[in-house]
């Protein structure tokens, strides 16, 4: 039995509820509540009632494993009861054609594959499938709870009363057990010896000429337009939006695909949401689209039901934790049950997000271990960095040379994202998270620019511009007056954006004049 069976107090069937988006691969036939069962040629999926599971076959039709997960690869989405990939088992480079594969696609996946004796465990670039690994007991599992057999061995570097009571992160690898693993989601999990092995970056060059800049550009526009439009036409998806940059980014990437995305929102849990939620309805007329406001006085739970909510994410998650806004004060049932809900995120890295100093301090591991949140930082301190410098050196070294030129951004991918969406994802119970940006291909291609360019949002701003410049012009949040009323106010908009806007033109014309030899 597992650690979360053996915990569970809630009736039987809300367990297969809670953990509907999770799953388990083991060598066992294992016995979990309300799960789908596969069986492979060693090694068996147990998977939540939701989420999706496709049998693989190779190009030859022979069976090669399962996909777990929304994948979209660059001939479309990989999905149904069976697919076939495009690479042929029988031949000694099946590996490295696969993993280039891989390169291309995006979405919230694991691929378990097996072929010719050898079992491998893949996941998507940050591990937002959710991907925990117990090498005693040879399982692997979407979090801890759904991987042990045995009572949690308390993990002695993380003070837990910290997580819980002022948002602590479990980081760098670590899980609550002090014996199970998070995989890093750029390295294979070998099952055969339950051994971690970095498969990408690969060869990737991350950097652009000036007139290579609105390829780039394009190449991202389509391949993430792309994505959307693939996910949407299968799924019912929802489309959260606010007054930042990263929701219209997405918002521009999905316009030809509006008429198929079921919900376009925002929703509202203080006076920051409340804005959001106002300029979020700007973008959307721009388009004539309908958008939602979501409202947390219109969406108040019953006091059992919170309580409920926060029993289940304590389990899904693995460890006591503060349970998301929109889930104790309800305003994530105004998304239909079961949408997949398009977030942006890998988004996050044409703003170089977490690039905070010049290259020449990013072999220096104390400030980076400080933003990784695993305290809070007014709590952050010597005893907390020496504690984790092992770790974070230990990463680094593993790091290849072109990515070390990347390295701060790399540490937001692999370490920070791994240990927030990658654990918070799989535990949200209600609807299916997933970010479209989420392929290696697209994130080399964000980190073509450098980061000065990126710290001030200029491929955000330059997308937007050329991919959907209806939605230029509506401020976003640090530039909407504090009168939200003024944003129906078409001159006042135009004035408080005019500047951006002149600017992000005059830049794409100078990427036109140098694309084109002038």
């Amino acid at each position: 039995m597992f650690e979360a069976q053996r915990l569970w107090r809630d009736r039987p069937f809300k367990f297969g509820e809670a953990f509907r988006y999770q799953y388990v691969i083991s060598r066992e036939q294992e016995n979990i509540p309300a799960f789908n069962a596969w069986s492979g040629q060693s090694w068996n999926v147990f998977s939540g009632k939701d989420l999706p599971v496709t049998t693989l076959f190779d190009v030859n039709g022979i069976q090669i494993g399962r996909l777990l997960g929304i994948a979209v690869g660059p001939e479309g989405l990989i999905g149904g009861d069976e697919a076939r990939l495009p690479l042929d088992s029988g031949t000694p480079g099946f590996w490295d054609g696969f993993e280039r594969f891989l390169t291309d696609v995006a979405g919230r996946y694991g691929f378990l594959l097996e072929v010719n004796g050898t079992a491998r465990f893949y996941t998507d670039p940050v591990g937002m499938i959710g991907c925990v690994h117990d090498p005693e007991g040879r399982r692997v599992a979407a979090s801890p709870l759904l991987v042990l057999q045995r009572p949690v061995v308390a993990n002695p570097k993380y003070d837990f009363d910290i997580i819980e009571k002022h948002g602590g992160k479990i980081s760098l690898f670590h899980t609550v057990d002090a014996h199970v693993r998070r995989l890093n989601p750029n390295f294979y999990l070998d099952l055969d010896r339950f051994e971690e092995i970095r498969f990408w970056p690969r060869d990737e060059d991350f950097s652009v000429a000036p007139q290579d800049v609105l390829a780039t550009y394009d190449e991202i526009s389509a391949r993430a337009s792309f994505n959307i439009g693939e996910i949407a036409r299968v799924h019912r998806a929802a489309l959260p939006v606010s007054g930042g940059q990263d929701s219209r980014l997405l918002l521009a990437f999905s316009k030809p695909h509006l008429g198929r995305i079921d919900q376009v929102y925002t929703h509202i849990n203080n006076y920051a949401t409340r804005r959001d939620a106002v300029i979020g309805g700007a973008l959307c007329d721009r388009l004539d689209a309908p958008h939602e406001a979501h409202d947390r006085r219109e969406f108040s739970l019953p006091r059992w039901e919170v309580k409920q909510s926060e029993r289940f994410f304590n389990m899904t998650l693995g460890v006591k934790a503060a349970l998301p806004k929109e889930y104790s004060n309800g305003a994530v049932t105004g998304v239909k049950d079961g949408s997949v809900i398009l977030r942006g995120h890998q988004t996050d890295l044409l703003r170089a997000v977490y690039v905070f100093r010049p290259k020449e301090f990013w072999h220096e591991p104390d400030w980076q271990i400080a933003r990784l949140l695993i305290v809070p930082r007014n709590m952050f301190n010597d005893d907390v960095a020496e504690r984790f410098r092992p770790d974070f050196q230990a990463w680094q070294a593993t790091l290849p040379e072109n990515a070390r030129e990347k390295a701060a951004d790399f540490m937001f991918l692999e370490i920070y994202y791994n240990a927030t969406v990658g654990a918070m994802f799989p535990a949200l119970w209600r609807n299916f998270y997933i970010s479209p940006f989420n392929s290696r291909r697209l994130i080399s291609l964000s980190l073509k620019f450098d980061e000065a360019v990126r710290r001030q949002s200029h491929p955000v701003f330059d997308l937007v511009e050329r991919f959907c410049p209806e939605l230029s012009s509506v401020p976003y949040d640090f530039e909407l007056h504090a009168d939200v009323a003024l944003i129906n106010d078409r001159a006042h908009c135009d004035e408080a954006t005019a500047a951006r806007v002149d600017a992000t033109r005059q830049r794409l014309e100078a990427y036109r004049m140098s694309r084109n030899g002038v």
